[in-house]
């Protein structure tokens, strides 16, 4: 355990700092840095490439200055984040980190649930800038005029996170406070899970891969909910700690892996009885070709067996590593095609890990377009792939180049596949109306154009099929693929109750004590007093008489045999009024309008 929990933190550290410098806001911190220190700046010219991008709209940032300008007001900058709150937490603490060490700038984050009056906003930004420890409008309003006056002394900005329009928070605000703000607009956008998970997925630091079971249920869960990076990173975390606490072969992930005592007798049990190993791709096969010394080795050899099992992770990291290449160049052709719609990488990776994208119709009308493509689109095509794993790409590239100089004209070539040479022609056949597709002759460069097409298509089409294999047929897919998901259903979408109520009615599952496994199917004294009373709660109608429900349970938990039937009345009566506190605070009874000494059942099993 301590050696998987030691790969584990080494495998996790390296996709977390890959994570967080996807995560890094550098752009952004180059465009708030010049606003809290107060300078003018100008936004980025080319495009961000980190998590968060942030352009400017309506006011220039020049117009942010901490010093007074002509204009009066508080500098502020209205961020406007989208649901995604986390996008907001990310900015602050992005500026927060860059300078926590200067003693002249402080930043300090307030969420309006925690300052209800202009005391306490004032004693909380005291308190943090000092590093010590809004709703009502006329406060609100004081907030910001005492700020107003103080800022010739202590320059400072406010930034305001909002999560639904520009519009909106303005009418939320009084006029008042509105005349005490110079504001600029800032849209923060954040990009998609789809760039995180492949940069998780497809880095040389991998240990293994997310199935497609559990990599569909965390994404659906990413948009079916707002969360943000954060969160998704957590849910990657938990599948990488389920794979190499829950899995004994996930030993074998190790980069150094050789044959050594760290394969012991169990793990080489564990891996000839594998799926893998008896029936998708080794023993099976070198059955099937009359190879049956090697398939005894096997068995009976653990140093052979550790050469062959180090030997089929590499070549399982290889094949998989091809699969996620051909969804990368796929992509690189729907872009060059302009394909619409274009799936997204988490969708083809779905697919792919699934052995469902080899076979797929996305594969089929990638072909069928690129058969279609005039001279000119093939060239371009040709020339973004040529550096691919595909062969003879750039061989295409030239031959397409030197019957482009052969043209007389500038009009590009076009295949037989290509609408241009065909036409529909209507004819009757006995009194009915028959389409047929005429294609018109093509020149000798066209023919020469098409059989080059056919030799791409014929290129890619087998790039494809070798590439995307099956990864469930792979040699040792039990421990280079994870694809549980019922560990992270049970994390991430709990149901409190079933084991709130499982609990209560089987206490034995979860103390573990032998007292209780004798009476698993009914009341015992031995059980926990909350457990019997819910017990009897099951057993009782929609009004429970308090008396009856007593009696009941001093009848099983009560001593007949006690030498003072005072004190174990005392004692019993606490448990039950213990019991029933706690029954009332899981919001199972309450007490009963109708009747003073009734209780009334608010739960029932199983609804």
């Amino acid at each position: 355990v301590l050696l998987r929990e030691k790969l584990f933190n080494a495998a996790w550290k390296p996709q977390q700092k890959i994570i967080d410098v996807s995560a890094r806001p550098s752009s952004l911190i180059t465009v708030i840095n010049p606003i809290v220190r107060g300078y003018a700046a100008t936004p980025p010219s080319t495009p961000s490439t980190t998590l968060l991008t942030l352009s400017m709209d309506r006011v220039q940032l020049g117009s942010l200055k901490v010093h007074r300008a002509q204009e009066s007001g508080i500098p502020s900058g209205l961020v406007t984040t989208g649901p995604s709150g986390s996008v907001f937490a990310s900015i602050v603490a992005s500026v927060t980190s860059q300078f926590k060490l200067e003693r002249k700038i402080s930043a300090v984050n307030i969420v309006p649930s925690q300052v209800s009056n202009l005391k306490a906003a004032l004693k909380l930004i005291n308190d943090r800038a000092t590093d010590s420890g809004l709703d009502a409008e006329d406060d609100q309003h004081k907030h910001e005029k005492v700020l107003l006056l103080w800022i010739d002394r202590i320059p400072f900005i406010l930034l305001f996170g909002i999560k639904t329009s520009i519009e909106l928070f303005q009418e939320k605000l009084p006029r008042r406070s509105i005349r005490c703000l110079r504001g600029v607009q800032f849209d923060v956008t954040e990009i998609s899970v789809d760039v995180v998970f492949r940069a998780v997925s497809f880095n040389k630091t991998r240990p293994f891969l997310l199935g497609p079971g559990v990599s569909s249920l965390i994404l659906q869960a990413q948009q079916e909910s707002i969360q943000g990076i954060a969160s998704f990173a957590k849910s990657l975390q938990y599948a990488y700690m389920t794979h190499y606490f829950a899995n004994p072969l996930s030993v074998l992930l190790r980069e150094d892996l050789e044959p050594s005592e760290e394969f012991q007798v169990e793990i080489c049990g564990c891996l000839r009885n594998l799926d893998s190993f008896k029936r998708v791709r080794l023993a099976e096969d070198m059955i099937n070709r009359n190879d049956a010394k090697t398939v005894k080795r096997l068995l009976n050899d653990d140093k052979f067996l550790q050469d062959t099992v180090i030997k089929g992770i590499g070549k399982g990291k290889e094949a998989l590593d091809c699969v996620l290449t051909a969804i990368d160049l796929l992509l690189l052709v729907h872009s060059c095609l302009d394909f619409k719609p274009s799936e997204s990488w988490t969708k083809l990776y779905i697919k792919a890990m699934a052995g469902e994208l080899r076979d797929s119709p996305v594969i089929k009308e990638t072909l069928l377009a690129i058969q279609k493509l005039p001279s000119d689109s093939l060239a371009s095509l040709l020339n973004r792939v040529s550096d691919s794993l595909v062969p003879d790409m750039q061989r295409y590239a030239d031959d397409l180049r030197k019957l482009e100089s052969q043209k007389d004209d500038a009009t590009p070539l076009r295949s037989e596949y290509n609408t241009h040479h065909q036409s529909l022609r209507t004819t009757i056949v006995a009194q009915k109306v028959e389409l047929s597709t005429h294609v018109s002759s093509l020149s000798e460069q066209d023919r020469s154009y098409s059989r080059l097409v056919n030799h791409v298509d014929d290129s890619l089409k087998e790039y494809f099929q070798n590439a995307l294999v099956t990864p469930q047929e792979l040699f040792l897919h039990e421990v280079l693929i994870y694809d549980f998901k019922s560990p992270h259903r049970e994390v991430f979408a709990p149901k409190p109750r079933h084991a709130t109520e499982r609990a209560l009615s089987s206490p034995h599952h979860y103390l573990g004590c032998n007292c209780c496994k004798g009476s698993q199917h009914g009341l015992s004294s031995t059980h926990p007093a909350t457990s019997v009373l819910y017990q009897l709660y099951l057993e009782s109608g929609a009004l429970i008489n308090i008396a009856d429900l007593w009696s009941a349970f001093y009848t099983i938990v009560g001593n007949d045999d006690a030498e003072d039937e005072d004190d174990e009345q005392e004692r019993v009566l606490a448990l039950f009024s213990r019991a029933l506190a706690e029954l009332k605070y899981l919001g199972m009874i309450k007490h009963s309008r109708k009747k003073a000494d009734h209780l009334a059942k608010l739960l029932w099993n199983g609804l």
